[in-house]
Parts: structure tokens; C-alpha cells; sequence
């Protein structure tokens, strides 16, 4: 019996031992530095949004139909502007939205004419014209709308939110698509001479927010848009409507994605951002003492940029065939190592990053920025197939320096369909033109 309560003592004294150690070892003197690259992330400020920036105008696209689009976006400046010197909030604070709420432009008309997803179906270019002919009349509110959008691609710079919080609201970046659609139909049904050019410049618009944005969503709206472009331009192509100089100028045009436009890297640090402000609040609230005694922020913010956001990186930089093959191997996604959390340092930060934060999985994203690049090299092919017009299409296709990004063989040609296309690596998109 002695033996055993001698024993158990020990084993208590040990335990005591080893919990005194962690909390040592756990003390705010030994919580790591930032990592350069956290600090960084961590030290982004927020500016005053200037004239030329198109973000209050995407915003201001949706509101105010009384007021001129100027004035409309000038408010939506204003507000924000007031938000970042108020409170250092750079974007629309949800009392903002009740507010413009009372605001909005009835989008149901130009909504039901463009419900048409470009990237995700086929054929949405006869759908938006089976439409738009059924209509009696373009009310004034879809003619403000479209009216606004051949406004909003004259801007030539873009700068979105930096101190979003995953929990705020979203400004309404689906109408700047519905007028797209619509503004571009229009242009091409009325015969504008400019058409190309004006096709050109919207495309332009596009790639600039590709590239200058940082929120996923927006890089998203962005790839829709350019979806858009590519499938509108396509239709115009097959009912003849361009001639071969337009097509000629088109060609040069239209090129491949440039890396920092396809790149995913500024939304990794967008999201590393809200993790920090998600960080503070657990620290705020967390009422577990001993949780806290054992949590080192610092350390935390370091382990979730090394095994969650860092190997992204890599992946970010590497071109379409290197991707394509690790895309399509059984090893994808690469899963980082994490840190058990059972060890004495740090182990409530690591805890809570294993049960909150996952490596994050933007392989589908990843995806769709490729499948873009793809498609933008498959509409130079059938650029090419429309200037040569005369001969065997097999021939054109198996011969064009046009190929396939991921296999960098010939696209796929399927005559009966008469299509030319590729297998998307996102299975929700779909990767082919109509001839």
C-alpha cells in the first residue's frame, strides 16, 4: 500500500513537474517573432479610396437610380472613405447596407434575361437573345444599368477592402455581371462599328481586377466576366459578324493569363489577414485559463502561415501542364504536416489551428484560373479557324500553335457537336467553343 501511494505521488509530482514546465516555456517572453512574411501581412493599412478606383463604382453600380452614375458612386466613396477615418474600416459595415437597402435598382429584369452562368453552361449567349427578344420593352432600370457598365470599364485602376472580416458583407458584385452581359449584346445587336473595340476594353477592364484584386470572390467575378467575354465574342464569331481584319486584331489581342492575373497568392494573405482578427477574438473570449496559459499567438500566426498558406505559394507560381499533373495524380492535394499538439510548447495555438483551420483546399480554384488561361488560348484557335475558313478543320486544329496548356497537344476537335474544347480540371465549368 505504501509503495503504491509512493508511487502515485511521484507520479503526481512528475505531472506537476511537467505542467510547470509548460507553463514556462509558454510564457509571453518565449512566444516566437512574427515571421517577416506575417508581419507583412499584419501591417497592411487602409487607404482612402481615390477617383479612379473602380471599387466604389462596382458598389455604386447597384444604387441610387435618381442619381447620376458619378453621384451615385461618389456617395458610395464618401461612405467608405468616413468608415476607414472613422474606424479604420475599409469597407461597407452592415448598418451601411440596411441603409442603401431603400436604394437599390430593381435588377429583376436584366437578372431574368442573363441568368445564364458562362463558365458552368452551354449555349448561354441564345438564352440571353431567346430572352431579351421576349421582352416588350427595356424598363428605365435596366437601361440605367447598362448604361453604367459602359461607364464602369473606363476605370482604369482597382483597389478592393484589406481589413475585411470573414464575417462582413459583401457588396453586390453579381449586377456588374448581369450588365456586362446585357451591355455587350446590346452592342453587338445594334451593329456598333466599335464593337471590338469595345469588347477589347472590357476584357482589359476584367484582367485589371483579376490582377489588382485580392478577395476571392472578386477574383471569381472577375473570372466569370472574362467568361463572358470569350463566349459572347465566340457567338459573334460564328454568325459571321466579324471580318478578318476585326479577327486579325482580335488574335493579337487576346493572350494568355499573365501570372500575377492568375495568381491566388494576394487572397491567401487576404485570408491570413481575417485569421488574425478571427486569433484576437478566441484570445478575447477564450475563457479556458488554462487554454490561455498555454497559447502563444505569435507562435500560432507563424504555424498557420508555414503549414497553411506558404506551401500554396508554390503551388500559385507553377504553369498549367505542371499543374495539370499534379492536379490530376492521386497524391493531390499536397496535405502540409502539422504539428501534434500534444508538446509543451504552444499546444492550445495548435489545437485550436487543427480543429479551425485545416489546410486550406483551393485546388478547384487553382483549377478554374488555368481552365480560364485554357480557354482564353482556345478562343485565339478558333480566332485562327475563322481566318481560315477554307480549309480542313482537323488540319487547322492538329497544326495551329494553339495547343492544349495541360497536355500541349492539339485541342479537342468532336465533329458532330462541332465543337473544339478540353476536359476542364473544374468539373463544374465547362471548356469548349461552338462552331
Amino acid at each position: 500500500m505504501k509503495k503504491t501511494l509512493k508511487a502515485l505521488l511521484v507520479l503526481i509530482g512528475m505531472i506537476a513537474m511537467l505542467f510547470v514546465v509548460a507553463i514556462i516555456v509558454n510564457l509571453s517572453v518565449f512566444d516566437e517573432d512574427l515571421l517577416p512574411e506575417v508581419q507583412a501581412i499584419k501591417d497592411i493599412q487602409t487607404t482612402p479610396y481615390e477617383a479612379n478606383n473602380a471599387y466604389p463604382a462596382l458598389i455604386g453600380m447597384s444604387y441610387y437610380p435618381d442619381e447620376s452614375f458619378q453621384k451615385a458612386t461618389t456617395k458610395i466613396r464618401n461612405r467608405l472613405n468616413q468608415n476607414i477615418s472613422s474606424n479604420n474600416q475599409d469597407f461597407l459595415t452592415e448598418s451601411d447596407q440596411d441603409v442603401l437597402k431603400s436604394h437599390e435598382i430593381d435588377e429583376a429584369q436584366i437578372a431574368n434575361i442573363s441568368s445564364c452562368h458562362t463558365r458552368k453552361e452551354k449555349n448561354c449567349v441564345i438564352k440571353y437573345l431567346s430572352r431579351l427578344n421576349k421582352q416588350d420593352n427595356i424598363n428605365q432600370a435596366t437601361q440605367t444599368l447598362v448604361n453604367r457598365y459602359a461607364q464602369l470599364i473606363d476605370y482604369s485602376d482597382f483597389s478592393e477592402a484589406t481589413q475585411i472580416k470573414f464575417n462582413s458583407p459583401l457588396p453586390p458584385l453579381s449586377t456588374p455581371l448581369r450588365a456586362q452581359r446585357m451591355f455587350l449584346l446590346t452592342q453587338w445587336l445594334q451593329n456598333n462599328t466599335n464593337f471590338v473595340s469595345t469588347l477589347n476594353k472590357d476584357l482589359n477592364f476584367w484582367r485589371m481586377l483579376l490582377e489588382n484584386s485580392h478577395l476571392l470572390i472578386t477574383k471569381m467575378i472577375a473570372n466569370a466576366a472574362i467568361h463572358n467575354d470569350i463566349q459572347i465574342l465566340s457567338y459573334a464569331i460564328q454568325t459571321g459578324y466579324l471580318n478578318k481584319n476585326q479577327l486579325t486584331a482580335l488574335n493579337k489581342h487576346i493572350t494568355e493569363l499573365t501570372q500575377n492575373e492568375k495568381s491566388l497568392y494576394p487572397t491567401f494573405q487576404s485570408e491570413m489577414r481575417g485569421t488574425m482578427d478571427f486569433l484576437e477574438i478566441y484570445k478575447s473570449e477564450n475563457h479556458d485559463f488554462i487554454g490561455q496559459l498555454l497559447y502563444q499567438p505569435q507562435a500560432t500566426l507563424n504555424l498557420h502561415y508555414t503549414t497553411n498558406i506558404k506551401p500554396l505559394k508554390q503551388i500559385d507560381k507553377i504553369d498549367s501542364r505542371t499543374f495539370y499533373q499534379s492536379y490530376s495524380s492521386s497524391t493531390w492535394p499536397e496535405q502540409p504536416k502539422s504539428k501534434s499538439a500534444i508538446s509543451f510548447y504552444n499546444p492550445t495555438g495548435k489545437l485550436f489551428l487543427k480543429t479551425h483551420f485545416a489546410p486550406l483546399v483551393y485546388q478547384d480554384y487553382f483549377a478554374r484560373m488555368h481552365d480560364l488561361n485554357a480557354m482564353l488560348v482556345l478562343l485565339n484557335l478558333r480566332i485562327v479557324l475563322a481566318l481560315n475558313d477554307d480549309q480542313n478543320i482537323v488540319s487547322v486544329v492538329n497544326n495551329s500553335t494553339y495547343k492544349n496548356p495541360y497536355t500541349l497537344k492539339p485541342f479537342d476537335y468532336d465533329a458532330e457537336a462541332n465543337t473544339i474544347g478540353f476536359d476542364c480540371l473544374d468539373k463544374t465549368s465547362v471548356c469548349e467553343i461552338a462552331l
